[in-house]
């Protein structure tokens, strides 16, 4: 995982075959996850909490997330609501890695904090450290290289928010049809990976069996839309008949993920006068259609949208088909390579100066 501790995990070993259940001070490997001895031979470690530690041996520090037992979080979103990527480390909503450099040294630092090690059999231990990553105390030189564990403060709101720059192109990535909990769930870690937003359109009569999902939508920061109760082509309907379906696709979403969506995306795209004089909502269409309902191919899927994209854009694809989530692996990761933002079809319109407005349809923010 991490490309420095192949030295270190065999010191670690060297160590241990040596001194017994002792480990040496460091980053040892267990059970397939990383865990941070705090001393030659106490066999206590780092938990409960944020720390800054050199994990990629280039002389500045990250911060990582240890929980109660020592073990390090990756991949995933940690109890205080931040992003670590695969390799442990903390990262801000564009996927960007936290580095205790950029924090700098800051004056008149206040008392440090204190952090818990979790013991391995024995009483537990204490190590101090300053305050972070804000830089409200810093007495230590964070310039170079940090060999020892530093305990970090919760991060306050303001310094983790997310920002979208409205200067800089950005892409809003849809997908209808859910919620689909086999690739869904692959689609979310995706996005958690790289610290990406996207727009999911559901289903209301799929989203009470599959309510985890909805909820996990919500947690990391996704925006829900209504894609009609039963996923019927509105402008085969009566007024009556179109109202009732985004009433009740808007309260079963509600019910499942705790937030009333605020905008629509007809089944299909399709409409009529009876159709836009009923959906009282903002009506969210697209200007890339991928048609991965149709050839289910992960690599045509990335060809069409990585070959027409453009700053503004919003692409449809569907959350039923692994080949999907598939895609989705590669198309956020080169997205973001390319300078893309990915954001919420809100985000986007917010970030252009648009305000949505019910009974209207959009294409594209360009």
């Amino acid at each position: 995982m991490r490309k420095f501790m192949t030295a270190a995990v065999l010191t670690a070993m060297i160590a241990c075959a040596a001194a017994g259940s002792a480990y040496a001070k460091g980053w040892v490997s267990e059970n397939g996850s990383w865990r941070y001895a705090s001393d030659d031979n106490g066999g206590s470690w780092l938990s409960s909490g944020w720390y800054w530690l050199d994990g990629d041996n280039d002389g500045v520090s990250e911060c990582y997330y240890f929980n109660a037992d020592g073990y390090m979080l990756a991949n995933t979103v940690t109890p205080d609501n931040y992003r670590v990527n695969a390799n442990g480390a903390w990262i801000d909503d564009a996927g960007n890695v936290q580095s205790r450099a950029a924090f700098g040294p800051v004056a008149n630092a206040q008392t440090p904090q204190t952090g818990v090690m979790a013991g391995n059999g024995q009483q537990n231990t204490q190590v101090q450290g300053p305050m972070g990553p804000q830089g409200t105390a810093a007495t230590a030189d964070i310039s170079g290289t940090q060999n020892d564990a530093e305990m970090v403060e919760t991060k306050p709101e303001e310094e983790t928010a997310r920002y979208i720059d409205p200067t800089k192109p950005m892409v809003a990535l849809t997908y209808d049809d859910g919620p689909q909990t086999g690739a869904g769930n692959r689609i979310l870690d995706t996005l958690a990976s790289y610290g990406a937003k996207a727009t999911f359109f559901l289903v209301g009569d799929r989203c009470a069996s599959r309510a985890a999902e909805v909820q996990r939508m919500v947690a990391e920061g996704h925006e829900v839309g209504n894609h009609t109760y039963q996923h019927k082509y509105l402008n085969k309907l009566g007024a009556e008949q179109i109202r009732n379906q985004i009433d009740q696709g808007s309260a079963a979403i509600a019910a499942a993920g705790g937030v009333t969506p605020a905008l629509v995306r007809l089944p299909g795209g399709n409409k009529n006068s009876t159709v836009l004089a009923n959906v009282n909502y903002p009506m969210i269409q697209w200007s890339i259609d991928t048609r991965d309902w149709e050839h289910r191919n992960a690599q045509k899927t990335i060809d069409e949208v990585l070959s027409k994209v453009r700053d503004g854009d919003i692409v449809l694809m569907h959350e039923l088909y692994d080949a999907t989530a598939t895609a989705t692996e590669t198309i956020v990761p080169e997205l973001i390579a390319r300078g893309y933002q990915l954001v919420t079809v809100s985000e986007m319109a917010q970030a252009k100066g648009v305000q949505l407005q019910p009974g209207q349809l959009y294409y594209n923010f360009r």
